[in-house]
């Protein structure tokens, strides 16, 4: 679907079938040169800000970006200023400088939505992905725009949310532990990039994570947020945390939405193993304890049945366009999520982010 009174000389806009986003922007030439896409983007770098803002992700698509070089080199013009301290969750591995695989976690492993590092003070301001090995089946990088989640949520419960805020638990074991508990998915130092305890420690307060050190080499980080962000930009507000991600009852939610759409027996599998796994840690550890969990900021849960009416509303927002080797998706990480479908087969996407752009003064909430 062409969009209207959107068309730029030298490229095509449009979406995909009905889907509000992302927006796929292609050569309308026969030059499809990574110069020449450099060439148009240095003369409407502010024409793609404004697509960024107003539809949240923007994939570029069929020119020659080869490699993670010319990747990196395309999302320093929408954005120069990349960074490479990463403070998430997921494993990955550099490739260059600002370059990293997106994530190794298994192919079975869903990545829920999620803003990136949404539970730091000064998340990325842009997020973008590069298709290097397209996947022979599944696997897309589905997004959402969580503005749209905020609206549509109910209104007591995301009342309650704002309320509240939001405290989030990690625990990592450190180098000198195995890693047993899988939700751990990497060690602190892995995480931290060192080994040095007082390092660890200034990163976390420069973050503003409060951190505990536990016996046997481990470390608690906690992170204390609002539900919400109010967009620096357009003032729009936004449902801005890691509760559809951290979440003892989130993984099985997430799976029953991935089997009703993938329908294989892996999916199911993974939907039942899931849900007994959540019971059985819910049984025998605190909130405290567990790799990864969140509650209300005061420490009381958060239901289960809240988790479920977030994810269906996320679930009813998601957008999937499968990937295409060459692919660049841009983000905005301020209003629109990110994820990831299990798949089978080869797949290999890369990451890079950038700066905070939050300004001076800035408060969480709109407050």
């Amino acid at each position: 679907m062409e969009v209207a009174n959107i068309r730029t000389a030298g490229v095509s806009t449009s979406f995909e079938g009905t889907q509000p986003l992302p927006l796929i922007v292609k050569p309308m030439g026969v030059d499809k040169s990574i110069e020449a896409l450099e060439a148009w983007m240095q003369l409407n770098q502010g024409q793609v800000k404004e697509w960024l803002k107003k539809y949240g992700a923007i994939i570029f698509r069929d020119f020659k970006i080869e490699g993670a070089a010319d990747f990196e080199r395309i999302a320093k013009l929408v954005n120069p200023d990349l960074k490479n301290n990463y403070l998430g969750t997921s494993p990955r591995n550099a490739i260059t400088e600002y370059v990293f695989s997106a994530s190794e976690l298994p192919e079975y492993y869903p990545i829920m939505q999620h803003c990136e590092m949404s539970f730091l003070h000064n998340p990325p301001a842009n997020l973008f992905f590069y298709c290097n090995v397209a996947p022979e089946k599944d696997g897309e990088t589905p997004v959402v725009n969580f503005r749209k989640v905020y609206d549509q949520l109910d209104t007591a419960i995301r009342e309650e949310f704002v309320k509240k805020g939001i405290k989030t638990i990690r625990n990592y074991s450190g180098p000198s532990q195995s890693n047993a508990d899988k939700r751990q998915l990497k060690r602190w130092d892995e995480m931290f990039g060192t080994r040095d305890v007082k390092e660890v420690e200034q990163i976390c307060m420069d973050n503003l994570i409060q951190y505990e050190w536990l016996p046997d080499d481990a470390l608690r980080l906690i992170n204390e947020q609002e539900a919400t962000i109010v967009h620096p930009e357009t003032g729009e507000k936004v449902w801005f945390n890691h509760v559809q991600v951290f979440h003892l009852a989130a993984a099985a939610i997430e799976y029953k939405f991935i089997h009703k759409r993938q329908r294989n027996r892996r999916s199911l599998k993974y939907r039942y193993l899931t849900a007994l796994l959540g019971w059985w840690k819910k049984l025998t550890a605190n909130p405290m304890e567990q790799a990864m969990h969140c509650t209300f900021r005061d420490g009381s849960p958060i239901p289960d049945a809240y988790v479920a009416h977030l994810q269906k509303v996320i679930w009813d927002n998601m957008c999937f366009v499968p990937w295409k080797k060459g692919d660049l998706l841009a983000i905005d990480n301020y209003s629109t999520s990110h994820g990831r479908m299990p798949y089978t087969g080869p797949r290999e996407i890369f990451v890079c982010w950038s700066a905070a752009t939050l300004p001076a003064g800035y408060h969480y909430g709109g407050k």
